[in-house]
């Protein structure tokens, strides 16, 4: 992703690779290896974790609020039971992820002011209006597929997709981005499970095949 420092990587890695090649090697040397390495990386595409999306859904919901609350974990309990208190009231239930020093709360924008009413007391509480979410309903077994988070989050990077938020639960992915990285994101997804169920279907047409002959 472009994001490590190559000076910090050199200095980290500068005494392995010294005791690997028997030479010296200098900070500077590293660099340009560790640069021309890195220029590679952009001609590799990463390989899909096997019927990781097959038969996979994913839904686009968009006018969404991203609200983070500042707490103590021991504030966490009466948070989600003010939240859960007002859940007749809302059009759909909340996500709700307790964090570590936090309360993540996602929810369309129409009921953001009922909930913000019912958090008044709470100070430290940050919103981000107007962005999208995705959620995608794996099939059984492909949540503990590893590798998922990091594949689906790194297929949208590649694509210029900025990821706000991912939460991996059990059976489903839910990611927060931008509003207008929204459909964008959907139309990448779809398209990766829709290749990736025809890859599957090809594969299991020969299967087919010899069991109609027997």
């Amino acid at each position: 992703m472009r994001v490590v420092n190559y000076h910090s990587l050199a200095e980290l890695v500068r005494a392995q690779v010294q005791e690997a090649t028997g030479r010296e090697a200098s900070i500077n040397t590293l660099v340009v290896a560790i640069k021309r390495f890195s220029d590679t990386l952009g001609e590799i595409e990463s390989p899909a974790p096997t019927g990781l999306l097959n038969g996979a859904r994913i839904s686009l919901s968009s006018g969404i609020v991203d609200v983070t609350i500042k707490a103590l974990k021991s504030q966490f309990p009466r948070i989600i039971k003010d939240v859960a208190e007002i859940g007749g009231q809302l059009s759909e239930f909340p996500h709700i992820f307790p964090l570590a020093t936090s309360v993540k709360i996602i929810l369309p924008l129409e009921d953001y002011e009922v909930v913000k009413k019912k958090l008044e007391d709470v100070e430290a509480l940050e919103t981000r209006l107007g962005v999208a979410k995705l959620t995608i309903y794996l099939t059984p077994g492909a949540e503990i597929t590893p590798g998922l988070g990091a594949y689906i989050t790194e297929l949208l990077y590649r694509n210029g997709i900025n990821v706000l938020d991912a939460y991996l639960g059990y059976g489903d992915i839910i990611m927060v981005v931008s509003g207008e990285d929204g459909p964008v994101a959907f139309n990448i997804l779809q398209k990766e499970i829709n290749h990736m169920n025809k890859n599957h279907s090809h594969r299991i047409e020969p299967v087919k095949a010899i069991a109609s002959k027997s």
